[in-house]
């Protein structure tokens, strides 16, 4: 297999059939940054329009910085994994502390921002700089896995590993950023998981797994994981128009520093009347939730964690889309 004519192929691919996503319209480091930070492990469906609404509300790096964190989270309501929100956040004051303001564009500087990794490095500077950094993410592993007919699981960090010197062989001074952009896209529009469409792949004639029919058997499959039963019960306490929130502590298993409503033992009230029924996943954990109406015993304090808020704002506290989903 000659890299050059790979790479060609590819490319060629990529120029005709990527798709127009917002990211790729005048991709400054920022605007790459926040995109890349959005997409992990989320969808692009699911991420096109909350970064739409991400960048009107803070569309410079200097904006962003200047936000609070439940400015922030409450934008990000909906795409999960909230640390990511708080780590976004962090960095752009890191930037405006450290670097003046201005996006660094040496490796090592980026891959110190919190939240950024190897491959959010790689893709930011190959993107947004033209920087000949590889990445690999499942994309990649996927699309590497059948083209070199390599056996492992996406999903094995072992393995992953094993491919960033291929990554890094491939990756071309010209182009890096649509290099690895056209990686991601070809995996995933064409070497989907499951039943890849090799009669549409540019890159068949180079492909082990295609010549020997093995597309549907690389990667190996994960073994499969199960879901971690949860049960709450939270209470719906209403007083004057106000309904009483409860702001999670970075201890907790779940909904780590989110505002929610308090599970059952948290204050003095008793569960009465059910108000509603959600299932949830986060991760591995299947989450059933109940509401229940409750009054608050009000001869006991309140803890420091309890706050009121007006029923009508209280969309802005509950930014999880567990919450969502029983409101």
């Amino acid at each position: 297999m000659s890299d050059a004519l790979l790479r060609a192929d590819l490319l060629r691919w990529y120029g005709k059939a990527k798709r127009d996503l917002p990211w790729r319209r005048n991709p400054t480091p920022y605007r790459v940054w926040v995109s890349e930070i959005m997409l992990q492990q989320t969808t692009v469906a699911a991420v096109t329009p909350k970064y739409e609404s991400f960048l009107r509300r803070f569309p410079s790096l200097a904006s962003l910085a200047a936000s609070s964190e439940d400015e922030v989270l409450k934008l990000w309501a909906g795409l999960g994994y909230y640390s990511r929100a708080r780590n976004l956040r962090r960095a752009a004051l890191s930037i405006q502390d450290v670097h003046g303001g201005v996006f660094p564009s040496e490796f090592d500087a980026v891959l110190e921002l919190p939240g950024v990794g190897r491959y959010t490095a790689g893709a930011i500077l190959s993107i947004a700089f033209s920087k000949p950094y590889p990445l690999v993410d499942g994309n990649v592993i996927r699309v590497f896995s059948r083209l070199f007919g390599l056996k492992g699981r996406v999903k094995d960090p072992g393995f992953a590993q094993t491919l960033w010197p291929l990554a890094e062989r491939l990756v071309p001074k010209s182009r890096p950023g649509d290099w690895n952009q056209a990686l991601m896209e070809l995996g995933a529009t064409v070497c989907t998981p499951d039943s890849p469409s090799c009669g549409a792949c540019p890159v068949s004639r180079h492909c082990v797994a295609f010549k020997k029919g093995l597309q549907d058997k690389l990667p190996l499959s994960e073994t499969r994981r199960e879901p971690v039963p949860v049960r709450w019960t939270c209470l719906w306490i209403e007083k004057n128009g106000k309904v009483l929130l409860w702001r999670r502590s970075d201890k907790e298993r779940l909904l780590k520093n989110l505002w929610g409503l308090p599970e059952k033992g948290r204050v003095a009230a008793v569960p009465g009347r059910l108000l509603a029924k959600a299932a949830h996943s986060i991760t591995h954990h299947a989450l059933a939730v109940e509401l229940r109406a409750a009054a608050l015993d009000e001869r006991a304090p309140l803890p420091p964690e309890a706050r009121w808020a007006p029923r009508g704002e209280i969309r802005d506290y509950l930014v999880s889309s567990l919450w969502l989903k029983l409101l």
